[in-house]
């Protein structure tokens, strides 16, 4: 029978194949939208491809898959596999359906390197956050502190006005969706730690 750990590493597989076939899902548009024909559609489809398509949900896969892990190395090689093989399935599922051309792989080389880069990085960030201490802390706080900054960094609270009432409103309904799940992390991660130092206090004192 599959133990506990089996069935996290089975979720995060499943969250990374879901990760991979969804970034592309919500990319593909029609003659429609872009014309501004269908301009509410379009403002949907654009807010969930920026959210699944946002560095830090690409990021946070990884640090997921080294969550799960209970060592380093494995954790490691957990993350660099996770982000690795979300974008695999990405472009192997655009590829195989003819939504992307045969040669978006090599044209795309950069984000597989990206991720062979960040990959284990990420992971090992993920088992650290398993820890109490001060670097447990510290990285529980790298996704939510990502969200927060992100929507900052990419322009999305401040479009230009040459973009069209869709772009503007899919930018900062992404923007806000990120900020919100980003803080709401923060103080949740916060709250984690003062309440396991409060409970070390408590027995410490009996």
């Amino acid at each position: 029978m599959m133990g506990e750990h089996g069935r996290r590493a089975s979720w995060v597989a499943l969250a990374v194949v879901a990760l991979g076939v969804g970034s592309l899902v919500v990319n593909i548009t029609s003659d429609a939208q872009l014309s501004g024909d269908q301009q509410v559609l379009f403002g949907i489809r654009r807010t969930f491809s920026l959210l699944l398509n946002a560095g830090t949900v690409w990021a946070g896969i990884s640090v997921l898959a080294g969550a799960v892990m209970r060592h380093l190395r494995p954790a490691a090689v957990a993350g660099l596999l996770a982000g690795s093989g979300a974008l695999v399935v990405h472009y192997g599922v655009g590829v195989i359906t003819g939504l992307m051309p045969v040669g978006s792989f090599s044209s795309n080389a950069m984000w597989f390197l990206a991720a062979a880069m960040s990959g284990a990085p990420l992971g090992l960030v993920g088992a650290v956050a398993r820890s109490r201490t001060r670097w447990g802390i510290a990285a529980r706080l790298v996704v939510p502190l990502g969200a927060v900054i992100e929507p900052w960094f990419a322009g999305w609270w401040l479009s230009p006005d040459v973009d069209s009432l869709a772009v503007r409103a899919s930018s900062l309904v992404a923007a806000g969706t990120l900020t919100v799940v980003g803080l709401a992390a923060i103080v949740y991660a916060v709250r984690a730690v003062a309440a396991a130092t409060t409970a070390s206090e408590v027995g410490r004192v009996r």
